[in-house]
């Protein structure tokens, strides 16, 4: 049992299997990092996004192979947290970054070649991000796989199983990856909603997540089972555990949707005033 963050932060695995597959697109991008540097090619790739690549990455580490999933099993409030670090903070910040030249470079020159000839305007690698990147599909896809992954049978049997654990977690950074990118839209596939449309789509997600939220903070009984046996860190017990877990989906989790909304609102305010000058 932990009682102290000190004794929280030292929670860390890198034999499970999200962490070796974590390890492994670590190694790659600074392969391509190396070879980009090698090359001369910084002047492509600038400063910024080398250090949102390095912040992208830092935060995954922690949240797949640090305390954030070392003690997910144990206490769901930081389940909870690890999901928000995965879906709304690292995984933007990645596309943020615009990782996908870097990776490229880490394979050898035939290896690049084909790739390319996959994300280029026939290839069907860039057809399939084209479809699962679409609102109609990115969307209720996100919404699905987050509202069944909290279904109660689905959550427990993540607990207790290596495998469904990583299952949850592959298919949140997927579905993640495709929900943010009608908004971020990195190359190869760059996003087509104007600032009014991107607003919409992330109005909409609000609802989803704020009920889900609700559902689990205002229970009177503990949903999630798994968590009764579990020892009760920071002298919270399951009860408890779960309302902090709801609230922190429900308050920060909706405030990271709010923050982008109002980003965009002003993207799109100063864009119309440069051109009414």
């Amino acid at each position: 049992m932990i009682n102290s963050f000190s004794e929280f932060i030292t929670g860390w695995n890198f034999s499970g299997v999200q962490s070796i597959i974590y390890l492994f697109f670590l190694f790659l991008f600074f392969m391509g990092l190396i070879k980009f540097l090698l090359a001369k090619k910084l002047s492509f790739y600038s400063l910024k996004n080398i250090i949102l690549s390095l912040l992208g990455y830092l935060l995954l580490a922690i949240s797949l192979c640090g305390p954030l999933d070392y003690y997910s099993t144990e206490i769901f409030w930081v389940h909870m947290l690890q999901h928000i670090f995965i879906a709304m903070i690292s995984i933007p910040i990645l596309m943020l970054s615009n990782p996908l030249p870097i990776l490229l470079w880490a394979f050898p020159k035939y290896v690049r070649y084909g790739i390319g000839i996959s994300l280029n305007k026939t290839g069907y690698v860039r057809k399939l991000v084209v479809l699962l990147s679409n609102p109609k599909i990115a969307l209720p896809m996100f919404i699905i796989i987050l509202w069944g992954w909290h279904i109660p049978q689905a959550y427990n049997s993540s607990l207790f199983n290596e495998y469904i654990h990583f299952a949850m977690h592959f298919t949140m950074i997927l579905s993640s990856i495709f929900f943010w990118w009608p908004i971020l839209g990195p190359p190869p596939v760059r996003t087509s909603l104007s600032h009014p449309q991107k607003l919409l789509y992330l109005l909409i997600i609000l609802t989803p997540n704020a009920a889900l939220a609700a559902i689990i903070t205002l229970s009177s009984s503990v949903i999630y089972t798994g968590y009764i046996d579990t020892p009760n860190h920071f002298g919270i017990n399951a009860f408890d555990d779960q309302r902090i877990g709801g609230l922190l989906m429900w308050l920060p989790g909706n405030m990271i949707y709010l923050i982008c909304i109002t980003i965009i609102f002003f993207q799109w305010f100063f864009s119309e005033e440069k051109k009414m000058k």
